[in-house]
């Protein structure tokens, strides 16, 4: 009747939150989930939120309602046995789809959980479960820790280092579980404080797994005193069990009887038949341990009776035990031995069974360590290619800095020669106006002589002197303003030298910069060879080495054939790429390069080539002189995948680097005697490479093939003429 009356509450309390713009959906009573009235009234209350929200226009909230709802249905029949545990992973499913349709990441980490959780416990797809996991680790990182579900993912996690026997990383796992719980406020207080108590009685578990008794007691207990304080009956009634079991397993009857009282008082209020039927058959063996057989038969028979019933068989395994026990303690021989009987049956069909789950668990080690290996690997590739990207990202950034510097340059210059031109304008139309000012002088001076002529002519001798006074001075103003005309072209060519000064330095300055340019990339290309190849030795050196170290510590007596044989295949590989590994990295920038030059560096890399190598390398550099260190940079990289393909596809026996001095040009010579090749279809990306190398240091390249007949390339690299040999 109570129950009835719980579902018309709920109904009415639907009715009364669909009048809301978006009705809040109820907080699952835990304590009651073996009540069948309460949960179908859950799900009709779901059932209607869902309907409700369908008709209502998206928006945010109401997208999140929707999704809200989806969560509800799937956790309803999660806690629900039998078929309809399978709805569960149909609503989780559906919650996963819609979420990332709407860009939710949180609900879509939910969905992923609670899909985690069927497969995990009720499919026993462990594969399955780590690859969900890993896929909600990573959606996780988008989320802010108060609200991420993190905490989830890594009990998941726990559970399945728990069943692949790896304590250290499931106590690990359970630790950070407790520790994000710590700082979630999405969830109430109260199911905070029950998801802490669960984390410590797993961490309780691989102490007690691990023989650390004390704590795995400190930690029970712990949890036991949360279940308490979060007033959760059903956390209650576990806690209590599981330190019934912890003394009853440490041969300490009384203490374990203690706690099975309170765990089966809990049951008894909560009508729970199975929680009763077991705590009954633990009480049984305990009464029979302190030598009560009268009681001890009494809880047996109740929880045989119950597990008969109800078909509970490791329950009615532990019944029929401690009666078997209990009967013989009592006297009582033909009871113990029908009660041995039936043990044995049941012992014999749950060993059978536990053999098979400990094959199937031996599998899904297996499977997860498949898993596993296949996420570390691709870990490895996204980490190789984010440090590709980054370095394209830097070289790009450095090229960008140079092509600005060089459209500054050409403005700065554009407008020194915009200035120039002015000036010449400026000093042009000066001596125009200079010149038309003594013109009218000129002219005026005519005048004046004419009129001291005419005056000279009336006024006679007399004023003869007069005009020679005049004529005298106007001829000493014509000198001074020659003189002054002359002082002015001075200093107008004074300027232009000047100016021309400037622009001169100014070019200079603009070399010098593109020189500080082609420096700093070839710094910065270096670091970067430096720094890759440091990354190269260090991180995928060290995982091949931990990878080659774990092999090796396998015993391959034990292995078949087959195995055996992939054994020593996956080994040898691992050896092959810690070589590739080391080669790769000491080639991408090597010591000799920078601090002894091309010469020095090329013979140490033909001497690990003639050592590891079929193919005979040989190399004439007596002609090679010491270039910048651009150029040798280059030609070093030039080499070094020259060398790469001569190896991957020439089929050669020989290969000769040559260096040659013509005049101002310095050719190096590479060729082989391998198959050969067409130049017309020589279009890969290292030819491009090299192209670009050879544009970078102003020289070119030519390539002379014919199909068996070995292939040439020939470089000609313009050179200074007083250069000298290394």
């Amino acid at each position: 009747m109570k129950s009835h009356c719980l579902g018309i509450l709920l109904l009415g309390w639907c009715t009364v939150c669909f009048g809301q713009v978006h009705p809040k959906l109820p907080e699952l009573n835990f304590d009651r989930r073996g009540d069948a009235v309460y949960m179908d009234s859950l799900l009709t209350l779901g059932r209607s939120h869902r309907q409700f929200t369908a008709t209502l226009p998206r928006s945010l909230s109401t997208d999140t309602a929707r999704l809200e709802g989806l969560r509800f249905m799937a956790l309803v029949f999660k806690q629900m046995r039998g078929e309809q545990h399978d709805s569960s992973f149909v609503y989780a499913t559906q919650l996963v789809d819609q979420a990332l349709r709407y860009h939710n990441t949180l609900y879509a980490v939910r969905g992923m959980m609670l899909q985690e959780h069927y497969l995990r416990t009720v499919k026993g797809d462990y594969p399955q479960a780590l690859r969900i996991n890993q896929r909600a680790s990573e959606l996780c990182a988008r989320l802010p820790r108060e609200s991420s579900p993190r905490w989830q993912v890594q009990m998941n996690m726990g559970d399945i280092y728990l069943l692949l026997k790896e304590y250290d990383s499931a106590l690990r796992s359970y630790r950070l579980s407790q520790s994000l719980l710590g700082f979630n406020t999405s969830l109430t207080p109260k199911n905070r404080k029950l998801l802490i108590s669960q984390a410590v009685t797993q961490i309780g578990e691989v102490f007690e797994i691990r023989g650390q008794y004390e704590q795995a007691r400190q930690q029970y207990e712990a949890s036991r005193q949360m279940a308490i304080e979060a007033r959760s009956q059903i956390n209650v009634a576990y806690t209590n069990e599981r330190l019934g079991d912890f003394f009853l397993s440490r041969h300490q009857p009384e203490q374990a009887i203690k706690f099975f009282d309170d765990a089966l008082a809990v049951w008894t209020q909560l009508h729970d038949r199975a929680g009763q039927a077991a705590v009954w058959a633990r009480l049984s063996e305990g009464y029979t341990l302190i030598g009560k057989p009268d009681l001890a038969i009494e809880f047996g028979e109740k929880s045989v009776a119950i597990a008969r019933e109800s078909g509970f068989m490791r329950i009615r395994q532990l019944a029929t035990q401690s009666l078997y026990q209990a009967y013989r303690l009592a006297n009582q021989p033909a009871k113990a031995l029908a009660m041995y009987e039936e043990y044995s049956i049941l012992r014999d069909s749950l060993t059978n069974l536990k053999r098979v789950e400990e094959l199937s668990a031996v599998q899904k080690k297996y499977d997860i360590n498949q898993v596993r290996l296949a996420a570390d690997k691709e870990r490895v590739i996204q980490q190789q290619q984010l440090i590709n990207l980054r370095r394209q990202a830097e070289i790009a950034r450095l090229r960008a800095e140079a092509e600005r510097e060089q459209l500054a340059g050409e403005t700065r210059m554009t407008q020194l020669q915009q200035r120039i031109e002015t000036e010449r304008l400026r000093a042009e139309a000066q001596k125009t106006r200079l010149e038309q000012r003594a013109h009218i002088d000129k002219l005026s001076h005519d005048i004046e002589e004419a009129n001291l002529m005419r005056v000279i002519l009336v006024g006679g001798l007399a004023m003869l002197l007069g005009f020679v006074a005049i004529y005298y001075r106007k001829n000493r103003l014509i000198n001074r303003q020659k003189r002054e005309i002359e002082s002015l072209n001075w200093d107008l060519e004074d300027k232009v030298f000047a100016r021309t000064v400037e622009l001169k330095l100014a070019n200079d300055q603009l070399r010098a910069k593109n020189r500080e340019i082609e420096e700093a990339l070839l710094r910065g290309q270096t670091l970067e060879r430096k720094r890759m190849a440091a990354d190269l030795h260090d991180s995928l050196g060290g995982l091949l080495a931990a990878i080659k170290t774990s092999m090796s510590a396998l015993s391959p007596a034990h292995m078949t054939d087959r195995e055996q044989q992939i054994y020593y295949n996956l080994l040898n590989m691992a050896k092959e790429a810690f070589a590739e590994v080391r080669y790769l990295s000491h080639n991408l920038q090597p010591d000799e390069l920078e601090k002894q030059g091309l010469s020095e560096a090329l013979m140490r890399l033909v001497n690990k080539l003639n050592v590891t190598q079929k193919i005979v390398f040989r190399l004439d550099n007596a002609e090679l002189p010491r270039l910048d260190k651009t150029a040798e940079f280059n030609l070093y990289s030039i080499c070094i995948e020259l060398c790469s393909n001569i190896l991957r596809h020439s089929e050669a026996t020989e290969a000769d680097i040559l260096f040659r001095r013509f005049n101002n040009d310095l050719n190096m010579i590479v060729k082989d005697n391998g198959c050969g090749m067409n130049p017309a279809n020589a279009t890969g990306m290292g030819l491009h490479n090299i192209q670009a190398r050879m544009d970078l240091i102003r020289g070119r390249y030519e390539i002379h093939s014919e199909a068996g007949e070995g292939t040439t390339f020939i470089f000609i690299l313009p050179v200074s003429p007083n250069l000298t040999t290394a």
